[in-house]
């Protein structure tokens, strides 16, 4: 997509706004963003396909467009015969709008999975409403699947400088 702006010809390159080679700076991305909202709607409506669906909230997210990347989102989960994928893309969602409570609503389902993204999401989303052991209890679920998992790491972390005193007691 291509907009003229300011006399400057700008395309959209995977969420991304450039005139020539440079990115534009953020406050002529949000213009940008607001003038092509529109035309960029219709095109995601359009889709049909989970993987499109899925990048073209990916690039909303990316947007800035935090609650068209949900409304795609959860559009992706009513036609995926893989949900478990898509609900944790919107609990992450969820996540970044401030509402970690629906980001556990969403991924609820799936609480037995062993898909490291989803225990992610919910870990952090539990450490988001204070609820340390159980974040602790599904980052530590997710280490046990995959060793290494830096998420898991630093929410681990996170749980240890949020709350101190009692760290070591939820070990």
């Amino acid at each position: 997509m291509d907009i003229d702006f300011e006399g400057k010809e700008y395309h959209l390159r995977e969420g991304i706004w450039f005139c020539g080679y440079k990115k534009a700076p953020q406050f002529i991305q949000d213009q940008l963003n607001s003038q092509a909202e529109e035309d960029l709607h219709l095109r995601e409506e359009a889709l049909i396909g989970v993987p499109e669906i899925l990048q073209a909230s990916k690039l909303a997210e990316k947007r800035n467009d935090l609650l068209r990347a949900l409304a795609l989102a959860r559009k992706a989960y009513e036609v995926t015969d893989f949900k478990v994928s898509v609900a944790a893309r919107v609990g992450h969602l969820y996540r970044k709008l401030g509402e970690p409570e629906e980001a556990i609503k969403w991924t609820e389902a799936f609480a037995r999975t062993t898909y490291v993204p989803l225990l992610n999401t919910r870990a952090a989303a539990f450490a988001d409403i204070g609820e340390y052991l159980q974040a602790k209890k599904v980052a530590g679920k997710s280490l046990s699947i995959r060793p290494g998992n830096a998420e898991a790491f630093e929410l681990l972390n996170r749980v240890q400088s949020e709350y101190p005193g009692a760290y070591y007691d939820l070990f």
